[in-house]
């Protein structure tokens, strides 16, 4: 028996709880209602007090991104969490390997008393031999649930039911969930799509026009009638449709009227993830439900898209250009994009990746060539390296005198900001077992339970990510500290260098601010503004300016690269 003994430990009592669909049959031992009583009740006769439960409804044991386990996680790592109990073994997880390593190592690491009912496992009583055996034991009844799904799940796709959801334009027959029936609204736009496709148009042009006209994309359509979709639930524009899901609506077969299964599959039941099947082994039936687009119409549509094919670039512009996610755009922060611009000559260029001629909201260009930003770069590299060589130790100071104030004022105000998130995210748990303790006495209904919880939880991970993040800078911080001997030998391998490279770049910029141009003809200019490592932005001495470098863009028109700041 386990032991009696009154916990002395603070800190939360993180009550852990699972079940999957696998489990069903295992009757009402394993329900989350009664693993809630019994974890509650040994709480409670064993003194663990301040519980919280931490809850998977409807997931396999053979993965561990479960929501309910990465919350528990989550508070673990900030300290938050003194003890771990579940009803046995199989709750925690059915990989041995997997459970093993958080029994052994993850909660012995955290602190963290690790207490298993039914099993007899408590890790303040010392190692339980019988342990690992109870583990392996749950990896193969997983395996052979497995075994038996996947057998099921292949009668059911060769006698021609459909194992997926069904595509954007259909939905399943309220009276057969087996049948697919057509969805009107949803058709008109697979219909528009494939006719705007035997006009002509492309598939970028094709989401440019859909989002003009303010068209759901599928999964906000989805969201919109309240039908279940997996997939990405997150993005910021309902209307703007991707060229990759136009494409991938003009190649489903299934608008024909045709199921197509098997046309993924998992290597493993310990890996979920779906790996694409070769045609020869997909499983086809024709003609099952109406189709939206007519057969004919479909295959010559085929044929139009397999003879458009993006123009390979020359071979020489086939390596990633050095430059590549260091460049940002100063305007709105997003990423410049690198293109290659075929005219009578192959012209490498950049441009902000959200720029409104792209449907994005930046509302200039701020084009870059390649060749221009490599001899601003190996220009103001050039400065730096006389300045360290004419002054070494003035060069010193001013790398002191800039890391010193910035970082002092950086460190300042992300501690203010870390220990704000730290305080709310307190604040956030105890509203949390308030709510619940609200619910179980009837204070609360059950509809306002499930809008608070839902919010406190959306808070507490939002509040989870920027503690991480604020910790992380924070640490980056310490080390730029240290980081001013880092960068001048930097900038003392460069001075041996006759060129640039990528591993330098990496090495002496952190990123690059691209301003968009001003002026007009012969007199424009763009500013670009150089974030090196460990020291940020760096003003050189007047002394060491001398003339930035201009281009000439085209007959008559001249750019100016200016990589400090621009006079007002």
């Amino acid at each position: 028996m386990q032991s009696k003994k009154k916990s002395e430990q603070t800190g939360i009592t993180a009550l852990y709880c699972r079940l999957s669909r696998d489990d069903g049959g295992d009757g009402d031992s394993n329900s989350i209602v009664n693993q809630r009583k019994m974890l509650t009740k040994y709480a409670k006769e064993n003194g663990f007090s301040n519980t919280r439960f931490y809850v998977d409804d409807g997931i396999t044991g053979t993965r561990f991104d479960r929501p309910g386990f990465q919350a528990m996680l989550d508070d673990i790592e900030m300290g938050y969490v003194s003890t771990v109990i579940v009803k046995d073994l199989s709750r925690l997880g059915r990989d041995y390997v997997t459970v093993g390593q958080y029994t052994d190592i993850y909660f012995p690491d955290h602190n963290v008393r690790f207490i298993a009912i039914n099993d007899l496992v408590d890790s303040d009583e010392g190692e339980n031999e019988i342990a690992p055996f109870k583990n392996v034991m749950n990896e193969m009844y997983a395996r052979d649930i497995s075994r038996k799904v996947r057998s099921a799940h292949r009668i059911r796709g060769t006698s021609g039911e459909p194992l997926s959801q069904p595509p954007y334009g259909y939905m399943k027959s309220p009276e057969n969930k087996k049948k697919w029936i057509i969805d009107p609204e949803a058709a008109e736009v697979v219909k528009d799509i494939f006719k705007m496709t035997l006009e002509g148009k492309g598939a970028e042009t094709i989401a440019r026009i859909l989002q003009e006209k303010k068209v759901l994309v599928p999964m906000a359509y989805w969201q919109s009638k309240g039908l279940p979709r997996g997939g990405k639930k997150t993005q910021p524009n309902p209307y703007k449709w991707c060229k990759t899901t136009v494409s991938k609506i003009l190649a489903q077969q299934e608008y024909c009227g045709d199921i197509i299964n098997f046309k993924t599959c998992s290597k493993s039941f310990k890996n979920k993830t779906r790996y694409a099947n070769p045609e020869d082994k997909w499983a086809i039936f024709k003609n099952v439900h109406e189709p939206i687009i007519d057969r004919e119409v479909f295959e010559q549509v085929q044929k139009l898209i397999g003879k458009t094919r993006r123009r390979n670039p020359k071979p020489e512009n086939w390596e990633r250009n050095m430059f590549c996610d260091l460049l940002y755009c100063a305007d709105c922060g997003r990423k410049l994009w690198f293109n290659i611009k075929h005219d009578k000559e192959d012209i490498p260029f950049f441009m902000c990746g959200n720029y409104h001629g792209n449907r994005g909201t930046c509302s200039s260009t701020h084009y870059l060539r390649a060749d221009a930003i490599e001899q601003v770069v190996m220009l103001e590299l050039r400065r730096l390296s006389k300045c360290l060589c004419d002054d070494e130790e003035s060069f010193a100071m001013l790398l002191a005198d800039k890391t010193n104030a910035d970082i002092l004022k950086e460190k300042k105000h992300i501690e203010s900001e870390l220990q704000k998130c730290i305080v709310r995210s307190e604040q956030v748990a105890e509203l949390c077992i308030k709510c619940y303790e609200d619910n179980v006495s009837g204070k609360l209904s059950d509809e306002m339970f499930m809008r608070f919880s839902g919010k406190y939880e959306v808070e507490r991970l939002d509040l989870k990510e920027k503690i991480s993040a604020y910790r992380k800078r924070l640490s980056e911080v310490d080390e730029m500290q240290l980081g001013k001997e880092k960068f001048m030998a930097a900038v003392r391998k460069f001075m041996q260098m006759d060129r640039l490279t990528a591993p330098l770049l990496q090495e002496l910029i952190d990123r690059i601010d691209v301003y968009e141009v001003t002026g007009t003809g012969k007199n424009r200019k763009q500013q670009i503004k150089i974030h090196y490592k460990f020291v940020g932005y760096l003003e050189l001495p007047s002394l060491a300016r001398q003339h930035n470098y201009r281009e000439e863009t085209r007959k008559g028109v001249a750019v100016e690269y200016v990589p400090n700041a621009l006079p007002a």
